[in-house]
């Protein structure tokens, strides 16, 4: 089952990537043909008009295909409504090029047939654009009023029959006309294909009216939405001059700029509750019961063992050590380094509970990475929790393995195991030192936990680390 987990989610990962890179090789080929095409159609000779649209296109592809290219380079880190804003940008490069192309071969008239089918795909593009659009902004404003949901459906049902409408124009003049001599015209029910724009614009001003995001995030995004709506407005009366999706871009530069600025939060952050993560699972490691049981543990050797009473001060000196060099430690470390630490802390345990408690290791890969500190509150919870609340006692395994995707970290009890869907409550279980765990394998390895209990039989914790994020850079042994 973890491997199928593993396989998935690698398999989920990999779409994701593919996804961005796609959309930038859209991009930057629209761009790159819009520019052969122009020099193919001597752009020189075009009306100012055309000139000026065909250059605020070609300037816009250009930014839509940089912006596409740094998301790309950051592809893990994105949230789904930075997702969905890519895909708002590769559907603005789209019509960008689909409408550059309608430029090009206005006025000609052996071209009729490509003018013709040059404005029946903008205008489905166009509406594409609407609908990622109203995606993005639903997104990232998070609207809690219910029909809010409802109006998220409706849009998308409300695409179909506009994009049917659009692809007629190919077969039967709705929208527009392009005469004998090329020249493009728009018909009466030209006002029918703004009416799913007009729709999507106005829900997106509702919600940001209804929204309880922060004002300033609301008011960038009314940017965004606001600017193409007085350009929609505006060359909806008159036709020469297209500046309805340089307008849009110029809104996404400025949404572009937000979410740099709050990318660099988010890392300050994150950086900030990594730190903090790590002085909470070393305080978590080193309880003044852990303290106090581990040195009466050595007091009562001094007279029984004295060498075995050495051997365990000098261990737990170490131990304590590892722990507050810790702190200082931002990367993470290779595995033989923590399975030594984890070793000191099961010596001592074991000094404890002596036969009640026995240790396995199923060692098979030790060539990764994993950060520092992250097995050993599984392995309390496991000691404490597991086979110290058994009567007889029972076995702790510590195993590792490695598949084709990941290496896995398995550690398992035959204790009295506990209901994994059950709420948590305050049971005395680490569930502190757990959480800290989470986090700290998610953000610093892109690794995650599965835990599988039984009540009565025992708990097996499996770290899944992938290879694909480990690295050598700035670690330590």
């Amino acid at each position: 089952m973890n491997s199928i987990s593993a396989e998935l989610d690698r398999r989920g990962t990999e779409r994701k990537k593919y996804a961005y890179r796609i959309c930038f090789a859209v991009s930057l080929f629209f761009t790159i043909a819009l520019i052969v095409l122009m020099k193919h159609f001597r752009l020189y000779s075009l009306p100012f008009n055309m000139t000026f649209n065909l250059g605020a296109d070609v300037v816009s592809l250009g930014v839509c295909t940089v912006l596409l290219f740094s998301f790309m380079q950051d592809e893990a880190g994105q949230s789904d409504y930075t997702r969905k804003f890519v895909l708002l940008i590769t559907a603005t490069a789209s019509v960008l090029f689909s409408d550059a192309c309608c430029w090009l071969v206005e006025g000609r008239p052996q071209m009729r047939i490509y003018n013709i089918i040059a404005n029946t795909v903008n205008f489905t593009n166009a509406a594409l654009l609407i609908c990622f659009l109203w995606r993005y902004i639903y997104a990232a404003l998070k609207p809690k009023w219910r029909i809010m949901h409802f109006v998220n459906r409706l849009m998308v049902i409300l695409l179909i029959p506009d994009v049917f409408f659009c692809l007629l124009n190919l077969f039967a003049p709705l929208y527009f006309w392009v005469d004998e001599n090329g020249v493009y015209s728009r018909l009466g029910l030209f006002p029918v294909s703004q009416i799913y724009p007009m729709t999507g614009l106005f829900f997106a001003v509702l919600t940001l009216i209804v929204s309880k995001e922060p004002v300033r995030d609301r008011i960038v995004i009314a940017m965004f939405t606001l600017i193409p709506m007085a350009n929609q407005l505006i060359t909806g009366y008159k036709y020469g001059y297209s500046t309805q999706y340089p307008a849009m871009l110029i809104s996404i530069v400025l949404v572009y700029g937000v979410l740099v600025q709050k990318r660099e939060k988010e890392l300050i952050s994150t950086e900030k509750e990594l730190y903090e993560a790590k002085v909470s699972i070393m305080a978590t490691q080193v309880q003044p019961h852990f303290v106090y049981n581990a040195l009466t543990s050595i007091a009562m050797m001094c007279t029984i063992d004295p060498d075995t009473a050495q051997e365990a001060t000098i261990t737990f000196a170490k131990y304590l050590r590892t722990n507050m060099d810790s702190l200082k430690q931002t990367a993470p470390v290779k595995f033989e380094a923590e399975l030594e630490h984890l070793k000191k802390y099961l010596y001592i345990e074991k000094l404890r509970f002596a036969d009640k408690l026995n240790i396995e290791y199923d060692i098979t890969a030790t060539d990764f990475l994993i950060p520092q500190l992250s097995v050993q509150p599984i392995v309390e919870n496991a000691v404490k929790h597991g086979v110290g609340m058994k009567k007889k006692g029972g076995t702790v395994t510590i195993a590792t393995r490695e598949t084709d995707t990941d290496y896995e970290v398995i550690i398992s009890d035959d204790g009295v195991g506990f209901d994994v869907s059950a709420p948590q409550k305050d049971d005395g279980r680490s569930h502190i030192g757990m959480e800290n765990t989470r986090t700290r394998l998610k953000e610093m390895c892109g690794g995650r936990l599965d835990i599988q209990s039984t009540v009565g039989e025992g708990t097996t914790v499996t770290i899944i680390l992938p290879k694909e994020e480990q690295t050598n850079e700035d670690t330590v042994s």
